[in-house]
C-alpha cells in the first residue's frame, strides 16, 4: 500500500519551491513601465513559495553586516583567499555592501574550475525560479579601481551577475565587463550565446554604483522575455537598455531537477590582473499575478511521512509557485491570497530530539489533521514512521453484522482548514480526494460537511468506492460555499464499513481545493 518513496525526516514546516520550487530583438526605450511595489515582506528560505504581486522573495542588502547578509543557505564565495569576499562600508543605500576580489595566478582565488570569487543563492530553495514564473531582479554594483583595456591587451571578460541554470546548462544571463564595454551575454539552447553592448564605454562609471534591474518570464518555449534596465551615475531613473522577446529563457530541464539560481561576484579576469566588485541592494521581486478565475486554492499531496505520527496538525508550505504546476504525487501549492502560518514545535512521535509535547505546538495555518479522539497512525515500519507520502488511519467503526454498513459517525473524520488573507474571500467549486481502504470490508463510503454550518449538513452527494489500496479519486461540489471571507474547516467522514473486527484502514493520499479567492468589493 506504499504511495511512492520518500526519505523520512522530521516534521519541516516549509518546504519552498520544488527542491524543490527550469534564454534578439534590440532596440532602445527611454524608461521602464511604472510599477508600485510593496514594501519588503518576505525574507530568504522561510518564506511560503506563493506571492502576490510585486512581493519581495528575496531581500539581500547585507545590512547585518555578515557575508551571507543573515541568510542561511546564501553562498558568499568558495574562494580560500581571506579577502576574496568581505564586507564593506557603507554601500550603495546602507551601511553595508560586499565586495568580491580575484587575483589572476593566486589559487586562493581560484574556485569551482576558474578564477572566481562568487556569491549563489542555490542554496536559498524561495529564491531559484521555475518555468512559468515572472521574477524581478534588482542590484547595484561598482566596479573598484577597473583596470581600462588598452588595444593590445588580453580580452577576457569579467562576469560580475549571473541568472544560472544548475546542471551545467546554458545560462540564461550574465553581465560582464569586456574590453572597456559593459555587455550583456544571453544562453541559447543550442549552446550557442547571444551577445549585445550595452554600455560602450563603462570608464566613467569606474567606483561609482550602477544600478540594475532585470526582469524576467522564464519559459521553456519562445515565449519568454527579458528585459534588463540601467540606472547609471547622474540618471535619475532607469533605463531600458536592452530587451529580448519571444525566446526560451529556461534553458535546463525540470523533468532532470535543473532549477535556476543567481550568481554575483567576479568570474573570469585578465592574466595578470585584480579584479575587485562592490555589490549591494539584490532583490528577487514576483511579477506573477495571482490567479482570479477558478482554479487550485490548495493542493496537498502530502510529501511527507505519514502525518498522522505527528504530534499536533500538519501545516506545509507550497514547493511550486503555480498551479499548473501541481501533481498529486510530490507537490504542495498555496494560493497566494490565503494565510500560511509555520507551525512550531510538532514532530514525529517517535522523536526523541526534541520529545513530542502537544501543549508546546503552535499550530499553522493552512493545517490538516484527524479526529484524534478516535483514530490513530497506521503503518508504522520498526521505530520510522510510516507509510510515506499519505494519511493512513485506523480505528474506524466495525459493522454490528456483516449485512449492516456502518452508518456515518460524527467522530471519525479528517479534516483540513484555510482562511483567506485579510480583504479576501473565498468562492469554493470542489474539493477532491485521493483515497483508498485496508480491504473490500473497510469503510467504503465518503461524505464532505464544513464549518459554514458547524458540520450539520452534507456538501454534495455522498461518495462510494469500490476500489481498496488502489488510490481512487473522489470529488465534492462544493459551489454553495461562497463569498467566505473566514477561516473554514472541511472534514471528511468515512463510513460503510461492514467488517465486524479488525482495524480498519482509511487513507488519503491527497486532497485538492478549487475555487476562487478574490479581493472584498
Amino acid at each position: 500500500m506504499r504511495k511512492k518513496p520518500i526519505y523520512f525526516k522530521k516534521y519541516m514546516a516549509i518546504a519552498v519551491l520544488f527542491l524543490a520550487s527550469a534564454c534578439s530583438k534590440i532596440e532602445k526605450e527611454s524608461e521602464q513601465p511604472t510599477l508600485t511595489f510593496k514594501p519588503v515582506s518576505l525574507m530568504s528560505g522561510g518564506a511560503p513559495a506563493s506571492y502576490g504581486y510585486g512581493d519581495t522573495i528575496l531581500n539581500i542588502n547585507y545590512e547585518s553586516g555578515t557575508l551571507n547578509s543573515g541568510i542561511s543557505g546564501l553562498t558568499a564565495t568558495n574562494a580560500t583567499a581571506t579577502d576574496a569576499a568581505y564586507i564593506l562600508s557603507p554601500g550603495a543605500t546602507g551601511n553595508y555592501a560586499i565586495a568580491h576580489k580575484v587575483t589572476y595566478g593566486d589559487s586562493t582565488y581560484y574556485s569551482d574550475g576558474n578564477w572566481r570569487s562568487e556569491a549563489a543563492t542555490n542554496g536559498v530553495p524561495a529564491s531559484c525560479y521555475l518555468p512559468g514564473e515572472e521574477r524581478r531582479y534588482e542590484f547595484s554594483v561598482l566596479l573598484k579601481d577597473w583596470t581600462p583595456w588598452n588595444t593590445g591587451d588580453p580580452i577576457n571578460e569579467t562576469n560580475f551577475f549571473q541568472l544560472k541554470m544548475s546542471g551545467g546548462e546554458a545560462v540564461p544571463l550574465q553581465i560582464r565587463t569586456q574590453r572597456n564595454a559593459l555587455r550583456v551575454v544571453y544562453g541559447n539552447m543550442d549552446n550557442t550565446k547571444t551577445v549585445v553592448d550595452i554600455l560602450n564605454d563603462l570608464r566613467p562609471s569606474v567606483n561609482q554604483w550602477i544600478h540594475f534591474r532585470v526582469d524576467v518570464k522564464w519559459a521553456t518555449t519562445a515565449t519568454g522575455s527579458m528585459k534588463i534596465y540601467m540606472k547609471l551615475p547622474g540618471q535619475t531613473d532607469f533605463v531600458l537598455a536592452n530587451e529580448r522577446n519571444n525566446a526560451v529563457t529556461f534553458t535546463g530541464d525540470v523533468g532532470s531537477g535543473n532549477v535556476g539560481y543567481v550568481k554575483w561576484g567576479v568570474y573570469v579576469v585578465p592574466p595578470n590582473l585584480t579584479r575587485i566588485v562592490y555589490h549591494d541592494d539584490l532583490r528577487i521581486i514576483n511579477l506573477n499575478y495571482p490567479p482570479t478565475s477558478t482554479g487550485l486554492i490548495w493542493g496537498n499531496s502530502i510529501p511527507d511521512a505519514n502525518p498522522a505520527y505527528l504530534d499536533g496538525a500538519y501545516t506545509k508550505a507550497g514547493n511550486i509557485s503555480l498551479p499548473a504546476n501541481y501533481n498529486n504525487s510530490s507537490n504542495i501549492y498555496l494560493h497566494p491570497y490565503i494565510q500560511y502560518q509555520d507551525s512550531q514545535n510538532i514532530v514525529y512521535v517517535n522523536s526523541t530530539s526534541p520529545a513530542p509535547n502537544p501543549a508546546d505546538n503552535v499550530v499553522g495555518t493552512p493545517w490538516s489533521d484527524f479526529s484524534r479522539s478516535t483514530l490513530a497512525a497506521s503503518g508504522m515500519s520498526g521505530s520510522t514512521p510510516g507509510p510515506s507520502g499519505r494519511y493512513l488511519l485506523g480505528g474506524w467503526a466495525n459493522a454490528s453484522s456483516s449485512s449492516t454498513p456502518t452508518p456515518i459517525d460524527l467522530t471519525e473524520y479528517y479534516e483540513l482548514r484555510l482562511a483567506p488573507k485579510s480583504g479576501y474571500y473565498f468562492n469554493f467549486s470542489d474539493i477532491k480526494f485521493t483515497v483508498l481502504r485496508g480491504g473490500t470490508s473497510h469503510p467504503n463510503t465518503f461524505v464532505l460537511r464544513s464549518s459554514v454550518d458547524n458540520f450539520a449538513s452534507n456538501i454534495s452527494t455522498p461518495v462510494s468506492i469500490s476500489g481498496t489500496t488502489t488510490p481512487t479519486l473522489i470529488s465534492f461540489n462544493a459551489a454553495a460555499l461562497t463569498n467566505i471571507s473566514t477561516a473554514v474547516t472541511f472534514r471528511l467522514y468515512a463510513y460503510g464499513a461492514t467488517a465486524t473486527s479488525g482495524n480498519l484502514l482509511v487513507g488519503l493520499n491527497d486532497f485538492q481545493v478549487n475555487g476562487q479567492v478574490l479581493p472584498l468589493p
